[in-house]
């Protein structure tokens, strides 16, 4: 073995150098095989889902449904709730049309008349009230029936907790 005349020293530092790199080697494939590596690593916490209308309000269902929440959203207690749903109970003739404006744009129209009833015992502005409904799904009150949509609003809010409004 003459062919073969280092020193046991020198065997060993290259031997060392190799274990080095054979664990080196181990430690970042695991990485990218997707295992976990040592040190742990901070992970984001995901941001709570917004609720943003992205609802495109192309027929009469989507129009009432529009209503129905955009009204939801206004109540912030038990009360609240409690009165809308006394109103959505006592109101059941709900009808929506289509408006068109000369520049091609549109909206709904979504009324409830309950003058039909023959005996209202609820407040009067329940009877008749009416929503404009713009297809990006914005709903606001309309001024139609002597403006009860904007009451009944008013009256969600009034029940829902936060600032007072003088």
């Amino acid at each position: 073995m003459k062919y073969f005349t280092i020193n046991k020293k020198v065997l060993k530092s290259i031997f060392v150098i190799a274990m080095l790199a054979v664990m080196l080697m181990m430690v970042t494939s695991c990485e990218e095989m997707g295992f976990p590596s040592a040190t742990p690593q901070e992970t984001p916490e995901p941001e709570p889902a917004k609720t943003t209308s992205s609802t495109v309000v192309n027929t009469r269902d989507t129009a009432k449904l529009a209503v129905y929440q955009h009204l939801l959203e206004l109540t912030g207690s038990y009360d609240a709730k409690m009165y809308l749903s006394d109103f959505y109970t006592t109101c059941d003739n709900w009808t929506v049309q289509s408006e068109y404006f000369k520049d091609g744009t549109g909206t709904w129209h979504v009324a409830v008349d309950m003058t039909t009833a023959e005996e209202w015992a609820f407040r009067p502005y329940w009877q008749q009230a009416s929503w404009l409904v713009f297809k990006d799904g914005k709903v606001i009150p309309s001024n139609l029936f002597r403006a009860n949509a904007l009451r009944i609003e008013a009256d969600l809010l009034a029940l829902s907790p936060g600032p007072k409004v003088d």
